[in-house]
């Protein structure tokens, strides 16, 4: 009955709200994964190597992006549950503070410009495979400060209730990535053939689009009026929040991306060159059912934040079991395409029959576990909604590196005999175990004690770095 009030206090059914807010953000994600998918496919007609040295720099630029992304992506969780409270006037600055962090952490990055080539080194790949991956990591490396700053007002947009205009910025993104892409990895219209470089200046190039179209929104008289978009200084209380919350998240991200990067790079190593692409281009359908779920994920964070904002959990946790149901029956579609279709899938990317064989038996065990994988993507959103941050971020770093990195590299050494697909294995139980204990979590409900506004003192904020007023800046 409180469910159905509350649909109709909005009205629109609780379904209804989900995908209202979470298709445009689904949309965005599965547009970053059809421009990751385009540019593997696109580097494999230049060759196996090419998309693999993509594949793998473009997952560890990630990995090292992840901290700050981590961080940042809490600025859903702060402006949701100030736009819950109707404390517009808070929405600008947590949004600004994002963007601050965002700034100063992609520029730090740059100092790993010059040690980029280590890690493939140190996985031992053959020489022109890790000269590639570098350089592709290193122009991937000087892109962090945009995508951040993107990511940081693409998440105030969704909090707002706003996400068609960040999916609108995907789309165009995406587009001019493809056609970047075309003209720089294969040198057409007179340009130079660049291959796995001209794949990273695309996607920097295809950044930048993102970044114009959401800060176009973002300073618009209306939105800079009424969410007061123009507090642009650094407030150390609500920063400090940001970053305290966000810190395990960002750690989280970090440890999974990076553990699946080691994981590709080193265990799937052991193989050799045709497992890594093999598995590289599993991995693009893996990615390409795992990411939209993301999409119902930050749907979900930002009902969760908005409701516990209007003080109703009960709201907040009706949605995100609604949001793990329809991410589990589209998960679980994927997962069956991806095993009655998997040779023919890989087969768009290789005719090489062992890249083939091994590409098809990795994308059998990942239909195996995609419905866990939606049960941590989902409940991990939830409780990200709710402040709840350190406890899934602890138990996601201790499972990813005992199981997957660990147990895969002891199944690749030790049972070798099995192949490549052996070490993928140990990925079934990562997801089997993760995936239950952040549903039990979610479910003894201890988030819903969390209140995020107690950590920060307003008075000292407005007392350390006054707002700036409504039409301070000139309009």
């Amino acid at each position: 009955m409180l469910l159905h009030q509350a649909a109709n206090s909005r009205g629109r059914s609780p379904l209804g709200e989900l995908l209202i807010l979470g298709l445009p953000t689904v949309a965005q994600q599965a547009s970053y994964t059809v421009l990751q998918f385009t540019d593997t496919y696109m580097l494999s007609r230049v060759g196996a190597t090419e998309a693999t040295a993509a594949g793998n720099a473009g997952m560890l630029a990630y990995s090292i992006m992840g901290f700050g992304a981590g961080i940042v992506f809490l600025v859903n969780t702060l402006v949701s549950q100030a736009y819950g409270r109707k404390d517009d006037r808070a929405c600008g600055p947590y949004l600004w503070q994002g963007i601050w962090v965002g700034l100063i952490y992609g520029t730090l990055t740059l100092l790993l410009l010059p040690i980029a080539h280590y890690p493939f080194e140190l996985s031992r790949h053959e020489p022109r495979l890790a000269h590639l991956e570098t350089t592709f990591l290193q122009i991937a490396i000087g892109g962090t400060c945009l995508k951040l700053a993107a990511t940081a007002m693409g998440q105030f947009l969704i909090a707002i209730n706003r996400p068609n205009v960040v999916m609108i910025a995907t789309i165009a993104s995406v587009l001019t990535n493809v056609f970047a892409n075309y003209l720089l990895i294969f040198g057409y219209h007179g340009l130079p053939k660049l291959g796995v470089i001209g794949s990273a200046w695309g996607t920097n190039i295809a950044i930048l689009v993102e970044v114009a179209i959401v800060a176009g929104v973002v300073f618009t008289r209306p939105i800079r009026t009424r969410f007061h978009t123009t507090a642009w200084r650094p407030q150390i209380e609500r920063m400090k929040t940001l970053v305290k919350l966000g810190a395990p998240a960002g750690v989280q991200m970090v440890a999974d991306v990076l553990a699946w990067t080691v994981f590709m790079m080193t265990v799937m190593g052991i193989y050799g060159t045709k497992a890594m692409a093999g598995s590289t281009y599993a991995f693009r359908f893996w990615i390409l059912s795992f990411m939209p779920a993301f999409g119902i994920a930050a749907a979900v964070t930002t009902l969760v934040g908005r409701y516990i904002g209007e003080g109703r959990p009960d709201i907040s946790e009706a949605r995100a079991h609604l949001g793990f149901k329809v991410c589990a029956i589209y998960m679980t579609c994927c997962g069956i395409i991806c095993f009655l279709f998997r040779e023919q899938l890989i087969g768009l990317f290789s005719t090489d029959p062992e890249v083939i064989r091994i590409g098809a038996m990795v994308l059998t065990v990942a239909a195996v576990f995609q419905i866990f994988d939606a049960m941590f993507v989902v409940y991990s959103g939830a409780l990200r909604g709710a402040g709840d941050t350190l406890v899934p971020a602890v138990a996601l770093i201790s499972l990813s590196w005992t199981i997957v990195v660990g147990g895969g590299y002891l199944l690749a050494t030790q049972f070798n005999r099995l192949g490549p697909v052996a070490p993928w294995c140990a990925g079934i139980v990562y997801a089997v175990l993760l995936g239950f204990f952040l549903l039990q979590r979610f479910r003894r409900g201890k988030w819903k004690s969390l209140n995020l506004e107690r950590k920060v003192d307003d008075a000292k904020v407005d007392s350390i770095s006054p707002a700036i007023p409504v039409g301070a800046d000139g309009a």
